[in-house]
């Protein structure tokens, strides 16, 4: 009965230690038929948060500004175009994804996405070792680097890492282990920005993102820690009986 009960507690000391979502961005629906004039509704909401805080995206990029015959410029940076199951978490299958378009238009060229940026806010309340994925692909005229960094307030950002891009318009998966950063641990708003940078200059190109997730551990609670004690000295007297 003891050494049942023994195993049971480091059974669930270590069930505590799995990663979970934190937050998750699908983009489920189907991409939409006018794509060059439509609303998208920012900021998005999560599809999967495990806390009840707010868990949102956003861009820093312009966005379609409503008029009803838009030019290229006031269509926007942002598009939803054709998602991928890379990254996905069940059961979501492959809608929609998230579009960042540069514009070469006649005149000048128009940098829509140059060092823009999507935005998560999210609630990490009780968690810790976070990593952020997600799944991207990049035009052969888009950005070389995507860069992430994170933030406590919205204000002063720590990079997390600047990464090459693909550019062979085919999605794979990029994870960042934010670990290291411990001060969002635990925190209850935390700010993560997805930033492109290195367009080719006079020509048009996209990065795209789908299934972008954070995950995390449960931080043990007191007690699961004290009967995690527990439970070592246990095992340690009868090894030394």
């Amino acid at each position: 009965m003891q050494r049942a009960l023994i195993l049971a507690v480091l059974a669930g000391a270590a069930g505590a230690a799995s990663a979970e979502v934190v937050a998750y961005w699908a983009f489920p629906g189907t991409v939409p038929a006018a794509n060059a004039n439509y609303i998208i509704g920012w900021p998005i909401a999560a599809d999967v948060k495990a806390n009840a805080g707010p868990a949102t995206l956003d861009t820093d990029a312009n966005k379609y500004d409503g008029s009803s015959a838009p030019t290229a410029v006031q269509q926007g940076a942002m598009q939803l175009l054709t998602g991928d199951v890379l990254n996905a978490v069940s059961p979501f299958t492959a809608g929609s994804g998230l579009g960042m378009r540069n514009l070469n238009i006649t005149g000048g060229q128009q940098n829509l996405t140059e060092g823009k940026s999507i935005i998560l806010t999210f609630d990490a309340s009780n968690y810790q070792n976070m990593v952020l994925s997600f799944a991207e692909r990049y035009s052969a005229t888009g950005p070389t680097t995507v860069s992430v960094s994170v933030s406590s307030d919205g204000v002063n950002y720590t990079s997390a890492g600047s990464f090459a891009t693909n550019r062979n318009s085919t999605f794979s998966v990029r994870s960042v282990d934010l670990s290291s950063f411990t001060s969002i641990n635990n925190d209850s708003q935390i700010f993560a920005k997805i930033t492109v940078t290195g367009y080719n200059t006079g020509s048009n190109g996209a990065a795209r993102f789908d299934n972008i997730k954070v995950d995390g551990t449960l931080i043990p609670t007191p007690g699961a820690l004290a009967l995690a004690g527990a439970a070592g000295l246990m095992v340690a007297r009868r090894r030394r009986k």
